[in-house]
């Protein structure tokens, strides 16, 4: 009962201060699990759930705004699919050091991007109309790629790909923020779908933590979009990315010495 708890207030938190910073609660409910007795499988599977709920719940907001480009969209949840069948793959043969010292990497490459987001939005000013998206080919395929990569990161360690998703299309196809995080969540409906039913079909999720964990973080995910709109959201920013990166340090040292709890 008492893991419940904490996982409801952990992932209170994560999608609190998540939506603020514009990150998915899966970055913070990925290394709580990780500490709990469950193996990288069950890890990925669990946190999924929560990341397809907030996905949903998120994208309908978005398309309320009229924000999310679908042709976009759709086109990278077909390339993030394929990647998400090997993301599957790989959990199933890590060991929990491996998965805990890999987190700990993309743990440190999210605190490092949400420091340097302010200048990559200020150097790429995009077009919130979203209407010229395949106007440059190649720039297009090489964010198919990385899409691709994106959803074997996301099935692996059960996290959004909106550190990868986000950044490419402000710089590859020039979006604005607002739509490049509408059309990442977008995306993340069918990433995280085909991962969660993948990990079914093998019986790895944890119901019941995945439920708790979902409830919490869209809770904190709908009162921190409140929040956003009358405190400081920078200076949250800021704090939240020193927080990451101290949990990175500790979740890549307990990764590399094989420290078990």
């Amino acid at each position: 009962m008492i893991e419940f708890i904490l996982a409801f207030i952990v992932s209170l938190f994560a999608g609190l201060v998540g939506s603020m910073v514009g990150v998915g609660g899966g970055i913070i409910n990925g290394p709580f699990l990780s500490y709990l007795d469950y193996i990288p499988s069950q890890i990925s599977s669990t946190s999924l759930l929560a990341v397809m709920s907030t996905s949903v719940s998120s994208s309908a907001q978005y398309v309320r705004k009229r924000l999310v480009n679908y042709k976009t969209g759709l086109a990278l949840a077909c390339s993030s699919i394929p990647g998400t069948v090997i993301g599957v793959q790989l959990s199933n043969f890590m060991s929990i050091e491996q998965f805990r010292y890999y987190f700990g990497i993309i743990l440190a490459t999210t605190a490092i991007y949400l420091i340097l987001r302010k200048n990559l939005i200020n150097s790429r000013k995009g077009d919130e109309s979203i209407t010229r998206v395949f106007d440059n080919k190649l720039k297009f395929t090489i964010f198919v790629i990385l899409s691709f990569f994106a959803g074997i990161i996301s099935s692996s360690f059960g996290v959004g790909g909106g550190i990868i998703y986000v950044p490419c299309l402000v710089i590859l196809m020039r979006f604005s923020m607002k739509a490049s995080t509408a059309t990442s969540q977008f995306v993340l409906i069918f990433t995280s779908l085909s991962g969660v039913i993948l990990f079914a079909l093998q019986g790895w999720p944890d119901y019941q933590m995945g439920i708790v964990l979902s409830i919490g973080s869209l809770i904190g995910g709908t009162a921190g979009s409140l929040l956003a709109l009358r405190v400081d959201s920078s200076k949250i920013l800021i704090l939240f990315s020193l927080v990451l990166l101290v949990v990175s340090v500790k979740v890549f040292y307990d990764g590399f010495f094989g420290f078990r709890t």
